[in-house]
């Protein structure tokens, strides 16, 4: 592990840690009170100032780095360079030329490379997709017509665990990546900023969900209130609705428009276990026959954990691969450069 402070330790550190077939054999943290508290609490042996340490020092298979994200680009190249697996957090990068430089590495190095996009590993949102692919493969409600993707942020943290070590302020001067592209105005930096943490998510959702990259259309954004992103997927439309609001909830969901039946997916807060997307399927015609469709308690974070030990013991693509993440920095980016005049 890279990185462990509060997302490192609570969504990605613990799971790792409590999955069998995986061992924790070290963390780079450059904190010391926090790298050692850490290292005390989960039995972890080797704790390292740097990640450039740990890769120099540490017998290991594969990394997983969570660090913010000017950060993250020179740490995970740093990482696929050295030819070991990784995963980040998402985005990848903030601009595609950085993307496509990290998913060459990863080529190069012949090392599997994951992007945290852990919605696409939640258990409701699999068994939506495969209820899109085999309905629009049967024609079964007729054609697909139209598809909705919403998330409205409100609060994402739900009894967690307390995290340990935490309050020691960060030292200055690491080695960063431009977190937004030289040609957005710098009022739009902490807009573009935000939406990248946020709402690529959903871009990445949209993908994977419906089984194609869009091609954007426009882009209306209000700063302050929220925006809606128009996307082309040739014989329908997708809108992407997105914003922030001081409330205790999150809003964020899917509706999938057929001719004669739809499907919507609500998707739950990131951070609040054992509770995956809750899937309704719409149909019957007349009838308006609704449909709750069952699904196991899980958290998409323990899932995407268990899942890319799993790609590495079976030698699978990541479901959310360097690769394929890079498109999503391709379409934000067209996204904001259409803001630009």
């Amino acid at each position: 592990m890279v990185g462990v402070g509060y997302i490192g330790q609570i969504a990605h550190l613990a799971n790792y840690a409590e999955t069998e077939g995986c061992e924790v054999t070290a963390i780079a943290e450059i904190r010391p009170g926090l790298r050692n508290a850490v290292a005390a609490h989960y039995g972890i042996l080797q704790a390292f100032p740097s990640h450039r340490e740990l890769l120099d020092n540490a017998e290991l298979d594969a990394v997983v780095a969570v660090t913010r994200r000017h950060h993250t680009g020179p740490v995970a190249l740093d990482c696929l360079k050295a030819g070991k697996h990784l995963l980040t957090e998402k985005p990848m990068a903030a601009i595609l030329e950085q993307a496509e430089t990290l998913a060459e590495a990863a080529q190069t190095a012949g090392v599997k490379y994951a992007i945290g996009y852990m919605k696409r590993h939640d258990e409701g949102v699999q068994l939506a997709r495969g209820l899109i692919e085999g309905f629009m493969a049967s024609g079964e409600l007729g054609p697909l017509t139209f598809a909705r993707f919403y998330c409205f942020q409100g609060h994402s943290f739900y009894e967690l665990a307390t995290p340990v070590g935490m309050g020691e302020e960060r030292p200055e001067g690491l080695e960063s990546w431009a977190v937004t592209p030289d040609w957005l105005p710098r009022e739009l930096h902490a807009d573009y900023d935000n939406f990248m943490n946020v709402y690529s998510h959903d871009i990445n959702l949209m993908r994977y969900l419906l089984g194609a990259t869009p091609s954007v259309v426009h882009l209306d954004y209000r700063a302050g209130a929220g925006g809606v992103a128009l996307f082309d997927f040739g014989t329908f439309p997708a809108v992407l609705e997105f914003g922030m609001f001081e409330h205790q909830g999150w809003r964020e969901g899917v509706e999938i428009f057929f001719q004669r039946g739809r499907l919507t997916i609500e998707l739950p807060p990131p951070l609040l276990k054992d509770t995956p997307a809750r899937v309704m399927l719409h149909h019957g015609g007349d009838r308006n026959e609704i449909e709750t469709l069952e699904t196991k308690q899980g958290w998409s974070f323990q899932r995407q954990a268990q899942a890319f030990i799993d790609d590495l013991r079976d030698d699978r693509v990541p479901l959310a691969s360097g690769g394929d993440a890079v498109e999503d920095i391709r379409l934000a980016e067209t996204l904001w450069k259409g803001l630009v005049k």
